[in-house]
């Protein structure tokens, strides 16, 4: 029975120092905001919201970091939970590119009916700050 106890502790304890975690500094600032910062930007932000009257708005922003900073590509989707998946609905996908080191700018749509909605955004940063910075933000709504 010893030996089983101390096979076992013998085991927890080396599986509890290999596990390692990487992740970016986060942020949050508002349950409908998520803020990551990374090598080629400073802060990327994601707000998304739904009027009443079912006008969904997503609203994506970055902040280049100075010197290390060449471009952007932003794709937002807005999309429906329908069972266990998620939908991109009609109309509700763009892409943007830029090379502004600062940017903003918002895309809005009409939905057609009541749901889980979530914006889906990945930012693709490229600079001088190594590889491209690739960041994916779901921020999730209920339209009712």
């Amino acid at each position: 029975m010893k030996k089983i106890i101390a096979l076992l502790l013998c085991f927890l304890f080396a599986f509890s120092f290999s596990v390692t975690a990487f992740a970016n500094e986060v942020e949050s600032t508002a349950e409908d905001e998520i803020i990551l910062k990374s090598a080629n930007v400073g802060d990327t932000l994601t707000a998304f919201k739904i009027s009443t009257s079912g006008k969904a708005t997503v609203t994506n922003s970055y902040s280049g970091k100075s010197g290390s900073f060449r471009s952007a590509k932003i794709t937002t989707k807005i999309q429906k939970k329908v069972g266990i998946i998620w939908v991109t609905v009609s109309g509700g996908s763009w892409t943007d590119t830029s090379t502004s080191l600062n940017y903003s700018k918002s895309h809005s749509l009409q939905l057609s009916s009541k749901g889980t909605y979530r914006a889906h955004v990945v930012f693709v940063i490229s600079g001088t700050g190594g590889e491209d910075d690739k960041i994916t933000k779901n921020v999730q709504k209920t339209y009712s």
